[in-house]
């Protein structure tokens, strides 16, 4: 089976390359951030710290906790983006079950492919890693404290093997759900004509968006109820309820996602139908595609809603402090760290996915042509589709951005430093056009291939 495997995957490296992507950008990040821990364990690190007045435990947990936070969120990314690989290999999955495997060697079949994908995307990880491993050593010693100066990082034998090892532990935890979808998949549609693939939501997942549901309850109960705890000349102890809450909520929009965003799509984008003319085609492909693209959505959700919430509790925080006057300093390179790092692995996660999606759509932009649509509509029909995406994502967003803003200055109000809500709308908007033009990139590359074809032989092809 392994031959077969490995033969599967030089034929079909196209499709797998957006999980290879992600998988690789994770490598990067747990490489430097194994690389950092094994330096600032070497006696000499240790005793110049222990010099300057910082706690060698604070060195290594910054590079421990980044490592951790990017396992976590590389795991459900990788999840998505193999999922829509799956979707788009269902021919591939009952053809094998056509030549008699079982489910069981479906299972493992997809299994050993993403960890086979994990390890090979391990070599440009861990070459980037090894570029970037200085710098990213910096950031995360001035998160631990700014009293320490640069440390010399060295890349071991260690080092790599312990990169390798998560990274395919990450490859194999997140290729649980695409090999099960992959079991589903019917031998009949081997030798049928291959059609969109509708993803509805299955029991186990509705079980667990209401029992994440019940969670998202309770913490908003507390973030609005609970009391802070005053400290003298400084801020009160017990913050980051809502900030909490709104980061449980956004986690929910993607358990939900495959019920959650076509609804949500086809409602706030129906006056745009009455423009006619490219918006409504863009709509109504974005409304068609929304089962296998609200993944890309979702994961652009959970970008924005991260943003949005640990923005706007550090800009509420400070705007506290300005206003009270309090001689407390905000830290926030650790909260841009991790915006970064969650916003560049949903983005890679939502480029995949919509690539994926829009890879065969030939046949439709023969049709249009066919029905008198030009080159630059066609164009336009994509750029629109991308802000459609954008959209909805910033609506997905905007509950987390509300609760955080008003629940936080709601608790420093209950301390007696007054109501100051400050909702982080530059930085959201930010990272919401840096998506955009990402995906009206990835949106517009078919255009020109289909576009150059003949639209004879490409109706013929399909």
């Amino acid at each position: 089976m392994t031959r077969y495997i490995l033969r599967s995957l030089l034929s079909q490296w196209k499709s797998w390359s957006g999980t290879v992507l992600v998988l690789a950008f994770a490598a990067t990040l747990v490489n430097v951030c194994l690389a950092h821990r094994f330096s600032v364990i070497r006696p000499e690190v240790v005793a110049t710290a222990r010099a300057s007045g910082v706690s060698p435990a604070e060195l290594e947990m910054s590079g421990l906790s980044i490592y951790i936070y990017s396992a976590l969120v590389a795991i459900p990314v990788v999840a998505v983006v193999g999922q829509s690989c799956v979707q788009a290999l269902r021919t591939n999955w009952a053809r094998w079950r056509l030549a008699g495997a079982v489910p069981r060697q479906v299972f493992l079949s997809v299994i050993m492919t993403i960890a086979t994908l994990g390890l090979v995307s391990c070599i440009p990880g861990i070459l980037v890693g090894i570029l970037v491993d200085q710098t990213f050593s910096s950031i995360l010693t001035r998160i631990a404290s700014e009293k320490m100066g640069a440390i010399e990082v060295i890349q071991t034998p260690t080092t790599i093997l312990f990169t390798a090892v998560s990274v395919v532990g990450i490859a194999v935890l997140g290729a649980f759900g695409p090999a099960r979808t992959a079991v589903k998949v019917p031998a009949t549609e081997a030798i049928r004509e291959m059609s969109l693939s509708i993803r509805r939501m299955s029991l186990t997942r509705w079980g667990l968006g209401a029992l994440w549901s019940l969670i998202c309850a309770g913490q908003l109960f507390l973030a609005f109820t609970s009391q802070p705890r005053k400290i003298d000349d400084g801020l009160p102890a017990g913050g980051g309820q809502a900030m909490l809450a709104a980061i449980l909520i956004s986690i929910l929009s993607v358990i939900i996602a495959p019920a959650l965003v076509p609804g949500l799509l086809k409602v706030w984008s129906s006056p745009l139908a009455h423009l006619g003319g490219p918006w409504l085609v863009a709509r109504r492909s974005t409304s068609w595609r929304a089962s296998l693209s609200g993944s890309a959505v979702a994961l652009l959700g959970l970008g924005f809603s991260f943003t949005a919430a640990l923005m706007t509790n550090l800009y509420t925080t400070e705007s506290v402090v300005v206003s009270a006057h309090l001689p407390n300093k905000i830290n926030q390179l650790d909260t841009l760290v991790m915006i970064a790092i969650l916003g560049l692995m949903a983005l890679l996660g939502a480029i995949a996915v919509v690539a994926m999606t829009s890879r065969s759509r030939q046949r439709e932009f023969a049709i249009l042509r066919c029905g008198g649509s030009t080159i630059k509509q066609i164009r336009s029909q994509a750029v629109i589709e991308s802000l459609l995406y954008t959209c909805t994502a910033l609506l997905l967003s905007s509950v987390p951005l509300i609760v955080t803003a008003v629940g936080e200055a709601l608790f420093f109000y209950k301390a007696g430093l007054g109501f100051l809500p400050d909702p982080a709308i530059g930085p959201l908007m930010v990272v919401a056009s840096v998506s955009f033009i990402s995906l009206s990139i990835v949106l517009l590359a078919p255009v020109k291939k289909a576009y150059s074809a003949p639209i004879g032989h490409t109706l013929a092809n399909e």
